[in-house]
């Protein structure tokens, strides 16, 4: 039987990726931050070209080593959030179900968990609701009578 192997070269190539992906979640700004989809994009290519190029259990446990530590950073994210919490009826959100999404939504995970980590911890300010998914901010219904 083979050893189950992790390829060095395309996981810096997919460390890169997620960090374009990690920068570019921190900030506020619209335009600045929409060039994360990027590095989302480059990550699922990456997984395509690593399926062409590697054996394709070399690309599978590269891949799925990447899911496992965004579970992991996730589950972290939420214990962090939980210890935090004052509220008298707080409830764990940390499961494994954060592992078995991490292999499919890993890209999207990571820069998230990181982004949710500094925003609990107070390095980045809390990200204000946009106008229109405010309760206040609904549309008057008209008169339909």
């Amino acid at each position: 039987m083979g050893s189950l192997s992790f390829d060095k070269q395309h996981g810096v190539y997919l460390l890169v990726a997620v960090g374009w992906t990690t920068m570019f979640s921190l900030t506020n700004k619209q335009p600045i931050r929409g060039l994360r989809n990027l590095g989302i994009l480059a990550c699922y290519i990456l997984a395509v070209v690593m399926c062409v190029r590697l054996r394709f259990v070399s690309a599978l446990v590269t891949w799925c080593a990447f899911g496992i530590a965004a579970g992991a950073l996730y589950n972290l994210y939420e214990l962090v959030a939980f210890a935090r919490n004052k509220a008298a009826d707080k409830k764990l959100g940390a499961s494994f179900a954060n592992f078995i999404h991490g292999p499919l939504a890993w890209p999207i995970m990571i820069p998230e968990s990181i982004e949710y980590l500094l925003a609990e911890l107070g390095v980045l300010p809390a990200t204000p609701l946009p106008e229109a998914a405010k309760p206040d901010a609904l549309p008057a219904q008209a008169d339909t009578k």
